[in-house]
């Protein structure tokens, strides 16, 4: 057990050299050397347990294999082609990376990050794999006395189980460590207020003067939320028609939690009269709280400010913290304002209710789903939803992708022909599916799934450890590098790190959602004539105000 193992060593190689072949977008040297590295030690680790495994089996039979080279230097040139494998393939996967990333319109990484996640990926698998070492070595002092009254094979078990327990107890003490100082940051950033901005005065925001939450209360996210947004001079200067202030009502997560912060809500829409508006948006926020200006101003200018956007804060923790440790409450939130807010339309006259719709962009798109039990419960609830980014592990738009049309792809499935749900990569596919096939009559209400195909968010499932998805074999997505490979493990760690750099991308591409989302809000609201253009222009130059170094320290368009 002290040596190396012959067979992870060959498994572990081949595992980094399928760890370098193209994703769905260029990753970053470090993040590159990591997954070939882990990769590798996932190799080494399954090869070393099946040639213990077969060790012990031939034990146990009393068998006992001997191998001979019978051709002279058989050694070295199986060494000699090995090496060649290794250059050739790594040659190759560095020209489809600069490919891919031509694809999502990202510059040419230089040539010494290739050879820096080389070094990066080796120093990692020998760490992991030395570490693999160390604790076979502990298991097999542990269970020493185990082959003396145990079949070979039970002992082995006995060692891989003792093995899995010690794994286990430190991945929770390092993970709750980790998690909670990562909460204690969270909460610091969630205080600290962002630069050049100011409390509302307009009694239509939340945290104006009167709220129920003051404009400190509110947090970074929501300091933002409510000091942002075009007034109703500026919406009626670029739709060339008379305007109203859009109301915004947003609440922070305070001590009482998340039903605190619903009550909190709903006294900002009955203080501003939210509901007296022609259309309410109830858009759930991704992670630390953070609303996408492009989706809400894209809506105040399509309807002439007659709108309200209400969004709850359900965590300070970036959106993968927040899906880790704790993924049930965004849903809960979601559901309990839905629920707060149906109630109080309820008890409007009819012909006094806002039309309703449902928004949330990447943690948020999730979170909102969890206010509806189906694809036909959301139907029968709103009058319409723009669903961003949507992570592929949400129950109702995974159901919907799997009873899609038969020949529709699966990066954008066609739904009974596109009556009321349609899935785009980009607004053109909003009249006709991927392949250029007209769609149906759009009727309402009308729900949009607005995914790229280069976005590892919508891509990501935990059975992509272990089955290949059919998007992969269908190659639909027009900026996804057709050199892209399903490989076991593998590709779920590549997909898993291209979600960490999936804002590096330009707008269009990966989680970057910005001006298509004009026209798809102007689809769903049905406003045919709408200035798109201008109002993009206008939606652009707002948000690059807000991304200028300085002005709100980093606080763009940052879905975490």
């Amino acid at each position: 057990m002290g040596a190396w193992s012959g067979v992870g060593l060959v498994l572990g190689l081949a595992m980094f050299l399928v760890s370098f072949a193209p994703s769905l977008l260029p990753r970053r040297w470090l993040w590159q050397g990591l997954v070939g590295g882990v990769s590798a030690a996932i190799g080494y680790l399954v090869g070393f347990l099946l040639e213990m495994t077969a060790d012990a089996v031939m034990r146990l039979l009393d068998l006992e294999v001997q191998v001979s080279w019978h051709l002279a230097g058989g050694f070295w040139i199986l060494l000699a082609l090995g090496i060649v494998a290794v250059i050739t393939g790594w040659w190759w996967s560095v020209r489809e990376h600069r490919e891919t990333a031509r694809l999502v319109g990202m510059s040419e990484q230089a040539a010494w990050t290739d050879i820096a996640a080389t070094l990066v990926a080796l120093a990692t698998m020998l760490l992991l794999a030395s570490l693999i070492r160390l604790i076979v070595l502990f298991t097999t002092w542990v269970t020493r006395g185990l082959d003396l009254f145990l079949p070979s094979v039970l002992s082995i078990a006995g060692a891989v189980l003792i093995a899995v327990v010690v794994l286990r107890m430190v991945n929770r003490m390092v993970f709750h460590q980790a998690l909670e100082r990562i909460s204690r940051q969270a909460d610091k950033l969630d205080r600290r207020r962002p630069r050049n901005l100011h409390a509302p005065q307009l009694p239509t925001r939340s945290g104006s003067e009167g709220s129920a939450q003051s404009w400190d209360e509110l947090g970074r996210r929501g300091q933002i939320f409510t000091s942002c947004g075009p007034s109703a001079q500026g919406i009626a200067a670029v739709v060339g028609e008379p305007a109203m202030e859009p109301i915004r009502v947003y609440a922070s997560l305070g001590d009482g939690g998340v039903e605190a912060a619903v009550e909190v809500a709903m006294a900002e829409v009955r203080r501003t009269g939210a509901l007296t508006r022609g259309t309410l948006v109830i858009d759930t926020p991704a992670g630390r709280g953070w609303v996408d200006e492009f989706s809400v101003q894209a809506v105040e200018y399509l309807t002439g400010g007659d709108c309200a956007t209400v969004s709850v804060q359900y965590s300070k923790l970036a959106s993968a913290f927040v899906y880790l440790a704790d993924a049930e409450t965004p849903q809960a939130c979601a559901r309990a304002l839905f629920a707060a807010l149906e109630e109080a339309i309820h008890d409007l006259p009819a012909d006094q209710r806002p039309k309703v719709y449902a928004s949330g962009e990447s943690l948020g798109s999730f979170g909102g789903h969890g206010a509806f039990v189906s694809a036909d419960d959301m139907l029968r609830k709103v009058d319409g939803a723009v669903w961003i980014g949507t992570p592929g592990f949400t129950e109702i738009a995974r159901e919907l992708t799997q009873s899609r049309m038969r020949g529709s792809p699966e990066i954008t499935p066609v739904i009974e022909n596109g009556r009321n749900i349609r899935f785009v990569t980009q607004p053109t596919e909003l009249v006709a599916d991927a392949y250029g096939r007209v769609l149906g009559k759009w009727e309402t209400p009308r729900v949009v799934y607005l995914q790229h195909a280069s976005d590892p968010m919508c891509r990501f499932t935990g059975g992509l450890a272990w089955r290949e998805p059919d998007w992969m074999r269908e190659r639909a997505g027009s900026d996804v590098n057709p050199a892209l490979r399903w490989w076991p493990l593998v590709t779920w760690f590549q997909i898993s790190t291209d979600m960490l750099t999936s804002l590096d991308t330009p707008a269009g591409h990966g989680h970057i959602y910005e001006d298509e989302l004009v026209p798809v809000w102007a689809a769903v609201l049905d406003r045919p004539g709408a200035p798109i253009t201008a109002i993009t222009d206008a939606i652009r130059n707002s948000v690059s105000v807000l991304k200028a170094p300085g002005t709100l320290a980093g606080s763009g368009n940052s879905a975490s």
